[in-house]
């Protein structure tokens, strides 16, 4: 019997639905799970059981009976505490009140009901998840209170996955992780079981220039998948940083913070130096220097009920400023700041060879004579020196600075005991002048360094329903934008009037006492067939 191409796809869908539900025997990538054996005095299985599980913050409530075997797994747990119950006919009430879930992890508990009175009651005052024996997975859970106890280098929530083994960081300094060795650019970063990756570098959204795409505030843990980590998170060679957000609960909940980094407070680098010139046509020195290096943060987050049990809100609010000015050097400076001699030295002459060849220096004055076709080499040699005045110009302290902002609003929905849903923006703004080369010392002009954006703007609807006690359904929609666009800064004057082409010199100067949206068409390299006629009218 033949079967049509549409039936065999009809069927191969259908299949493919029915495999992606998720069994009672693990836990999803954005939540954790509660399981164990109930069992009695004796060690024997309790197949009558039945277990309640109750969130401490929302007051939402789980009920599942055991199987034959006493074995029983409540799945679809945000991370947090809970309240396990459990109670059968002959037996005392079994209660724990703390029991922790992580993201990604089972809490395994191990209830003991002696025989008694249901009203009689044993009481356990916490669980924790303990070692991983149910999965083959290398991973780790950075918890809320390593992210408020310990600092940092930099504040990258994702930073602390460095306290995972086999996690290192990249040597470039641009806070980069690399997993077991693996290049920086193969990992997978995720919020909320949604993608966080720059789509072109691999990095987190508004990569590494940008202080950082989500507050830390706004983050409750977040799992460190080193390797053998399970399909569902995919996409990747090197490792995954699967992160939850914060909710808000039946408690309204806040924080404020402020941190003050400061280079000023720290030891100076030996190993920093710079190459001055003291006073021109003197001798170079090199001299050690700090670097200047402000960074503050400040903000908050807040939380609580719209709805006692029912509806959640959860808002955090973010700012960091930077600034770290940079020295633009040259890159050979004894070659830069050489001055050839006003005259040529007796029986040197330009293009000569051998014995009347011309110094290196001196060549240059000569080839400038030449380009210019200027009379005498005395000319060509006043006019580089007084070029070479011009661009020492470039040279110096670069004002540099960086300005971010994020804001976070997170909606939760507890629609009934088996549906959950959860609404989440998070919105990033970052503006660095001059941001675009990070270094401490740069070999460019100090109207060269370029200036730095970042938009990025992501939203994540989120329904989880469980269907029964071993099949349930997660339904993720995200809608994300990482606009990141860099610009040239304007020239000095100097460049405007000796560097930059005759037309192209016209529209600069035109651009500068132009309106804001002709300076940003000037930007654009003088591209003349891309700029409204308004603005190219002067030039």
């Amino acid at each position: 019997m033949k079967i049509s191409g549409l039936m065999m796809r009809c069927a191969l869908i259908a299949a493919f639905c029915m495999g992606t539900g998720l069994h009672g025997y693990g836990q999803s990538a954005v939540d954790g799970a509660i399981g164990g054996t109930v069992e009695d005095s004796s060690g024997s299985a309790i197949g009558s059981a039945i277990v309640l599980v109750h969130s401490n913050a929302t007051n939402a409530e789980q009920n599942v009976k055991v199987d034959n075997s006493g074995v029983f797994r409540v799945i679809h747990l945000q991370p947090a505490t809970y309240t396990v119950t459990i109670t059968a006919p002959g037996f005392r009430t079994f209660r724990s009140v703390e029991v922790i879930v992580e993201v990604g992890v089972l809490t395994d508990l191990s209830p003991k009901l002696p025989v008694g009175n249901a009203s009689e009651t044993v009481e356990v005052t916490s669980e924790a998840p303990m070692l991983n024996t149910t999965s083959p997975d290398f991973s780790g859970v950075i918890n809320q209170k390593t992210l408020l106890d310990l600092p940092v280098n930099n504040y990258r929530w994702s930073a602390y996955a460095l306290l995972t083994p086999a996690v290192v960081a990249d040597s470039s300094g641009f806070g980069l992780l690399s997993f077991r060795g693996q290049s920086t650019l193969l990992n997978n970063v995720t919020i909320d079981g949604a993608d966080d990756n720059q789509a072109y570098f691999s990095e987190e959204r508004g990569r590494t220039r940008a202080g950082y795409s989500t507050a830390k505030a706004s983050v409750q843990e977040f799992q460190v998948n080193t390797s053998n980590y399970s399909v569902e998170y995919g996409r990747s060679a090197g490792g995954v940083v699967n992160s939850i957000t914060k909710s808000g609960g039946n408690q309204f909940h806040g924080e404020a913070y402020f941190y003050d980094r400061d280079a000023e407070w720290g030891a100076a680098n030996a190993f920093t130096t710079q190459t001055v010139q003291l006073i021109p046509g003197g001798p170079f020195t090199t001299e050690n220097f700090k670097p200047t290096d402000r960074r503050k943060q400040w903000g908050g987050a807040v939380g609580g009920p719209i709805l006692h049990d029912k509806l959640f809100f959860f808002f955090a609010g973010d700012r960091f400023q930077r600034n770290f000015p940079a020295v633009a050097a040259a890159s050979n400076p004894s070659s830069f700041f050489a001055t050839p001699d006003a005259a040529l030295p007796a029986g040197k002459v330009c293009g000569g060879t051998g014995a009347t060849a011309p110094s290196a220096i001196d060549a240059s004055a000569c080839t400038l004579q030449t380009n210019l076709k200027l009379a005498t080499y005395g000319a060509a040699a006043t006019d580089y020196v007084s070029g070479l005045t011009n661009l020492n110009t470039l040279l110096g302290s670069v004002p540099r600075t960086g300005d971010q902002t994020v804001f976070f609003p997170k909606l939760d929905w507890q629609i009934n005991g088996k549906n959950h849903a959860s609404f989440e923006v998070n919105r990033l703004r970052w503006i660095s002048p001059a941001g675009i080369q990070t270094a401490a010392t740069v070999f460019d002009g100090s109207h060269s360094f370029g200036n730095d954006y970042v938009r990025d703007t992501f939203g994540i609807a989120k329904l989880d329903t469980v269907i029964t006690n071993s099949i349930s359904n997660e339904v993720r929609y995200q809608y994300g934008r990482d606009f990141e666009f860099e610009f040239a800064q304007d020239p000095s004057p100097y460049e405007t009037s000796n560097l930059v082409g005759t037309d192209a010199g016209r529209l600069q100067q035109s651009f500068w006492g132009a309106s804001a949206e002709c300076r940003d068409y000037q930007r654009l390299y003088f591209r003349h067939a891309n700029v409204p006629a308004t603005c190219r009218a002067a030039g």
